[in-house]
């Protein structure tokens, strides 16, 4: 009985200290709290009537390795009257001031497409369970994808502002997809003291044929100077790029009609082999 105790205080014991390197400070030990504490406090409150009665939007979770559930939606793929089947997902990773529900409502026009829409909400954020850190979002959303490559087909990807960068240290690490769309993303991180090796620029595959990064020559949050680098260099390896004259930040153009065109190129790209 003894030997038992001490198996599962062992196991216990285990599982905390993996949890706590999961979530450890990579961009300094009181610098990466703080921001994020900061980036969340900008962030709406999760508000459910957003989604309330929109058909083919419905809640989804996922509980990561070290046992945190981090919730969102998916927007099922449909035709505007049926569910479909879905050829692919999209997984999309968000900008560090938005919820989901508030990101989902936006990405009709992917489900019309054919493909399941999924949306999260970063660990700490909202409803998600876990602490803020970015070396725990990326190995999230690694899980997430191989997890959506064994049940789809097509394997897209869509990163927003700080998303993009998560979305290309997925990318980074090897793991399979189809096409990517980063938008409007920083091209390092490391000035903020992060490690060089989450830089997004030090994550672009060396055939960089199926992104398309997009920047914006009006961004009120992420100027060109820190999201040129990026895209330049992943035109130098193969990536499509779009610098948007009228670009502002993502979901936050100015006119409706600089909105759908950015959302057309960028499904233009995702879904450019149907």
């Amino acid at each position: 009985m003894k030997r038992i105790k001490i198996l599962f205080l062992t196991f216990f014991i285990a599982i905390s200290i993996s949890a706590s390197e999961r979530e450890e400070s990579l961009c300094g030990t009181f610098l990466e709290p703080f921001v994020f504490w900061m980036w969340s406090s900008m962030t709406p409150k999760p508000d459910n009537s957003i989604v309330a009665n929109i058909p083919f939007i419905e809640p989804s979770q996922y509980k990561t390795s070290d046992g945190k559930t981090l919730r969102g939606y998916r927007y099922l793929s449909n035709n505007g009257y049926t569910r479909t089947s879905a050829k692919g997902y999209i997984l999309v990773a968000m900008g560090n001031t938005m919820i989901s529900e508030q990101m989902v409502v936006m990405l009709k026009s992917f489900s019309l497409k054919g493909y399941d829409v999924y949306v999260y909400d970063y660990r700490g954020y909202a409803n998600s369970e876990g602490n803020r850190r970015i070396k725990a979002i990326i190995q999230d959303y690694k899980e997430m994808v191989a997890s959506l490559n064994k049940a789809y087909e097509r394997r897209l990807l869509y990163g927003i502002s700080l998303g993009g960068a998560v979305m290309l240290n997925v990318i980074g690490s090897g793991l399979e997809y189809d096409a990517a769309v980063i938008d409007s993303a920083p091209s390092f991180l490391s000035p903020f003291g992060c490690p060089k090796r989450v830089d997004p620029v030090a994550n672009l595959p060396r055939d960089a044929s199926r992104l398309l990064i997009i920047t914006a020559q009006k961004d009120s949050i992420l100027p060109s100077s820190l999201t040129s680098p990026l895209r330049e260099s992943a035109k130098e390896r193969g990536a499509k790029t779009f610098d948007g004259e009228e670009y502002d930040h993502p979901f936050a153009d100015k006119t409706l009609e600089v909105h759908y065109q950015r959302m057309k190129i960028i499904l233009q790209h995702l879904d450019a082999e149907n």
